[in-house]
């Protein structure tokens, strides 16, 4: 009886996890792979799939190790879904809505290497949850939207705030993408 219910829970434990693992839909078509390079070395890879509503879902993996090997794994779960932001004429733009976790937002920027303190010899700082670009006012509600620009690949983060329903601060911050922190 012992090694049944052992068994039992550990078949919900092994389900559970299971569930949160990410999946494409069933039905999506990929429409693109797209590898985002530095100096010719690999980053991020975003997959673009048409769904059966029709819409577009974007999927970015972070890259394994510096090497410019770029191994997918449909297993794991994806750093994050953007949305994309279409501006006639012009590439647009991806967005990376992280609502109010602010940790969920510092974990990508840091898988990204992203940072956005810069010194004069060109050093980034690792991001951190105690940064003053996180911290706002606590009576007021955060909301953290990374944008990235196709045009240039630059990376914007904006901090807005709303005091109820009203915006009542709306921040932006560039990031910039290196190769490794140094923290100084």
């Amino acid at each position: 009886m012992r090694k049944m219910f052992i068994f039992f829970i550990f078949t919900l434990v092994i389900n559970g996890l299971w569930a949160q693992q990410f999946t494409i839909p069933r039905g999506a078509e990929l429409i693109e792979n797209t590898e985002f390079k530095k100096n010719g070395v690999t980053y991020i890879i975003e997959q673009r799939y048409r769904l059966p509503s029709g819409e577009t879902m974007y999927v970015y993996y972070d890259v394994d190790g510096a090497s410019s090997v770029t191994i997918q794994r449909l297993e794991q779960t994806p750093l994050a879904i953007g949305n994309e932001i279409r501006i006639s004429g012009m590439p647009g733009y991806r967005e990376f809505n992280f609502g109010n976790d602010d940790r969920k937002l510092v974990q990508f920027l840091k898988i990204m290497k992203l940072g956005w303190q810069r010194n004069t010899r060109g050093e980034v700082r690792t991001p951190a949850l105690s940064d003053r670009v996180f911290n706002g006012i606590s009576s007021w509600r955060s909301e953290f939207i990374l944008l990235l620009d196709l045009f240039d690949e630059t990376w914007v983060l904006e901090h807005r705030q709303y005091s109820g329903r009203d915006l009542a601060s709306n921040d932006r911050t560039t990031f910039y993408r290196v190769k490794a922190f140094r923290d100084w």
